[in-house]
């Protein structure tokens, strides 16, 4: 009776260990169509804004002579860039493309090197992307 008692005890907690390990999320669930087709749509639309994006980031890190420069070569040749993911993105929305997933086609170095990658949604402008929207209390 008593090794009765420790077997289903034991078995229970075999049983619901693995009950809760299930993956709740996966981590490729937020790609799906809709964000694809939301991502073509952004690129055309916003996609603008990489030109003056490319400004600001060498006006911080070269000066203002480079930026007018830069502003023209690597924006616009940015902008042309996203503006074509944003094609194709919207032209292929329907089904899986990229390694068969909704995943960004583009190159997404963005975190390492912000010159050669490109982030999934175009830039901001200003610092209305850094502000922190939510009053804290620091105690």
């Amino acid at each position: 009776m008593k090794n009765r008692l420790v077997l289903s005890i034991f078995s229970l907690f075999a049983v619901c260990s693995v009950a809760v390990a299930d993956i709740q999320s996966p981590p490729g669930h937020h790609y799906n169509w809709s964000r694809k087709l939301s991502r073509g749509m952004g690129n055309i639309l916003y996609g603008i804004t990489e030109p003056f994006n490319v400004w600001q980031r060498t006006n911080r890190s070269d000066g203002a002579n480079a930026a007018a420069c830069d502003f023209f070569v690597e924006g616009i040749k940015r902008m042309v860039v996203r503006a074509g993911y944003g094609v194709y993105e919207i032209a292929t929305f329907p089904q899986p493309t990229y390694k068969r997933t909704y995943r960004p086609p583009y190159y997404s170095k963005e975190k390492i090197d912000p010159w050669w990658g490109y982030s999934e949604f175009s830039p901001e402008l200003g610092g209305g992307a850094n502000a922190d929207y939510s009053r804290m209390v620091g105690w």
